[in-house]
């Protein structure tokens, strides 16, 4: 969690993001006690690797991810053209693997290369052989690294689950309150996010 909170923190969009509640729930139901008590009548619960705890739900774990930020304006290039607008994702040997994919992709200011995909694995700094590693992603993906340095890393922990859950919880139908779960989608959240809301607010309607 801590992980998510530094991110949040330097994201351009903190101001929209209340992170000083200070509430802390250990199931569903505390939430759904919570709702009534504020008066609504529809909850989503998106917490990501939380609900490992608060649905007590054993088939949620970590995948590990690991990735370098590289300033996207004043990164060089060897040689060929900038091609800083295209995604590129290998997960076939030699240059990568299911567990670590060689990928890059770029996101507003920054280009992210990476990476690492393991699940269970709760190490929460990089390590030094995966930080080489990504480098030499980043010079096989055109970057000059003896011209261009990481502006930062990150590891984080994708809340991964053999099936993602995006259902409506039918505990809690006498409740007067709507309870969505949407969460274990992996590696592919930054991918279906916008469907899965999509689909979240769809149930609530339903």
């Amino acid at each position: 969690m801590k992980h998510m909170v530094r991110e949040l923190e330097s994201s351009e969009y903190t101001e929209h993001i209340n992170l000083d509640t200070q509430k802390g729930y250990a199931n569903v139901q505390e939430i759904v006690d919570d709702a009534i008590k504020f008066g609504c009548d529809s909850l989503v619960n998106c917490t990501g690797l939380g609900s490992k705890a608060i649905c007590d739900d054993k088939s949620l774990i970590g995948a590990r991810g690991v990735l370098l930020q590289f300033d996207r304006p004043s990164c060089e290039w060897d040689g060929q053209p900038e091609r800083n607008d295209s995604v590129i994702m290998v997960e076939d040997p030699p240059l990568g693997s299911d567990s670590d994919p060689c990928y890059m992709i770029p996101r507003g200011k920054i280009i992210a290369v990476g990476g690492t995909y393991l699940e269970g694995d709760e190490q929460p700094e990089i390590r030094p052989e995966e930080m080489s590693k990504i480098m030499e992603n980043a010079r096989l993906m055109g970057i000059n690294t003896d011209r261009s340095k990481p502006i930062s890393q990150w590891v984080g922990f994708r809340p991964y689950r053999p099936r993602a859950r995006l259902e409506i919880d039918e505990d809690f139908r006498k409740s007067g309150v709507k309870v969505v779960h949407s969460f274990g989608y992996g590696g592919s959240g930054w991918t279906v996010f916008v469907g899965a809301a999509k689909e979240a607010v769809s149930l609530l309607s339903s």
